[in-house]
């Protein structure tokens, strides 16, 4: 009876560590699929045109996605993968491209364009408003806003008797 407890034991003891193994393994793979799935945005496709792998649907979009998994499987990590695809493709296969040299100036680029714009901006509607003098205007004696008072209502009255 004692034999039979412990055989039942070891039986369950080996269906549980192989249920854990099941679930490590799916936790793998679901994480390699989350890596994938990163790198497959990072790299673009060489036939289509602004597509990253994982947009593209055409064959060489999906043999480069199995590639990636099939290295990920191997044990080759995230930036490796990117070597790899960058000393196969060249520089214009990735998705970001590196900031390094020329690729320096055009990262930097816009905000230095952006910022010497708006100083220009700065300066000039400065240098407009500097511009604008404000004259002072001599007081109308009121013999003079008189003769414009009666010229203007003689104006009206003839505008209105043509109309």
């Amino acid at each position: 009876m004692k034999n039979k407890i412990i055989i039942i034991g070891l039986a369950l003891l080996t269906l549980l560590l192989s249920g854990l193994s099941v679930t490590a393994q799916y936790h793998n793979e679901e994480a390699l699929q989350k890596t994938a799935r990163e790198i497959y945005g990072l790299i673009m496709c060489p036939l289509c045109a602004g597509q990253t792998i994982a947009q593209s649907n055409n064959e060489t979009s999906r043999q480069m996605r199995d590639l990636v998994l099939k290295k990920l499987r191997q044990g080759e990590t995230k930036a490796e993968i990117l070597q790899y695809f960058e000393s196969r493709y060249g520089e214009r296969i990735m998705a970001k491209p590196n900031k390094k040299g020329f690729n320096l100036i055009l990262w930097l680029l816009p905000f230095v364009l952006v910022t010497l714009a708006a100083t220009v901006i700065y300066f000039l509607i400065r240098r407009w408003s500097t511009k604008v003098q404000l004259t002072t205007v001599d007081l109308i004696d009121e013999d003079q806003l008189s003769e414009y008072k009666e010229r203007l209502e003689k104006e009206l009255k003839q505008f209105d008797e043509r109309f």
